[in-house]
C-alpha cells in the first residue's frame, strides 16, 4: 500500500508550522522537549529553546515521525531558497535503486511514506527480518536500536531496513512504533526475497554491499542458525575498520 502526500500540502504545512515556531520533539525511549529548529547540518539538529540557548541534537535520538519532520522541513527550506546544494542528488546502484522504491516508516502506529535524502548512497545495507509475536525478536530489536543509534552517530555509511513478518500492517506499524525502529521497512509482504538467505527463521540479520552483495547473514553456509547477535558484532567491526 502506497501512501501519498500532495507536495504543495506538504510545503505549506511545514512552512507553515517552522516559521518562528516552537514545537514538541519526542526522544526515542521516551522522554520529550520544546524547542524551535532552526537547521539540518548532517545527522544533527540545531535546536533552539525558549531561553535563546542553541544545541546540537543527534537526529538519531529522535522518533522517526520527529526524524521526517526535520528531513520535510529542511527540503521546504531548499526549495524555497533555491538552494539544493545540501541534497546533490548521487548515483546509486541498480540494488540501492530498489532497495529505495517505496520504503515506509513509522508515524505513531501507522506507516507513511520514507523519502531519502537525495544523497543518500550507503556503503551497506543490513535488513533485518523480525516480527512483534516473536519473543526473541522482541528481545534483540532494543540492541539494534543502540546499536544503529551508535553507528549513525559515528556516521556510518549504511541503512537499515525492516522486513515485516507480521501478520498485518497494523501489527508491524504496532511494532516499529512501540519499540522506537528510527529505520525504515518495506511495505509489509514486500521484498522479502531480496537477498537470497540461508534461513528462513527470525530474529535474522542480513548486511549487504551497496550492489547487493551478501556480507553477512544469520545462518553460515550449512544453513546452521548463528543469530543476529553475531552478524551485528561482525558487521560493528566492519565499520570501526572504515
Amino acid at each position: 500500500m502506497k501512501y501519498i502526500y500532495p507536495l504543495l500540502f506538504l510545503l505549506i504545512a511545514v512552512s507553515v508550522l517552522a516559521e518562528d515556531s516552537f514545537r514538541i520533539w519526542n526522544r526515542i525511549g521516551g522522554g520529550y522537549f520544546e524547542a524551535k529548529l532552526n537547521a539540518v547540518q548532517g545527522t544533527s539538529l540545531q535546536l533552539e529553546n525558549r531561553e535563546g540557548k542553541v544545541v546540537a541534537f543527534p537526529l538519531v535520538d529522535l522518533k522517526p515521525s520527529d526524524q521526517k519532520f526535520a528531513r520535510d522541513w529542511q527540503f521546504a527550506q531548499s526549495k524555497q531558497s533555491g538552494d539544493s546544494s545540501s541534497a546533490a542528488p548521487v548515483d546509486r546502484s541498480a540494488f540501492a535503486q530498489r532497495v529505495y522504491k517505496e520504503l515506509v516508516t513509522s508515524n505513531g502506529k501507522r506507516l507513511v511514506d520514507f523519502e531519502p535524502e537525495p544523497s543518500d548512497s550507503p556503503k551497506y545495507f543490513a535488513f533485518y527480518r523480525s516480527a512483534m509475536w516473536c519473543p526473541p525478536c522482541r528481545k534483540f530489536t532494543p540492541d539494534l536500536v543502540d546499536f544503529y543509534k551508535k553507528q549513525k552517530r559515528r556516521g556510518g555509511a549504511f541503512e537499515l531496513v525492516f522486513v515485516s513478518s507480521d501478520r498485518s500492517e497494523d501489527a508491524m506499524a504496532e511494532y516499529m512504533d512501540e519499540y522506537d525502529m528510527p529505520w525504515p521497512a518495506f511495505a509489509h509482504g514486500e521484498n522479502k526475497d531480496i537477498v537470497q538467505r540461508n534461513g528462513n527463521g527470525i530474529p535474522s540479520l542480513i548486511i549487504t554491499d551497496a550492489e547487493g552483495n551478501k556480507l553477512f547473514d544469520s545462518y553460515d553456509s550449512t544453513g546452521k542458525y548463528i543469530g543476529p547477535i553475531t552478524v551485528m558484532k561482525k558487521f560493528e567491526k566492519l565499520l570501526k575498520a572504515e
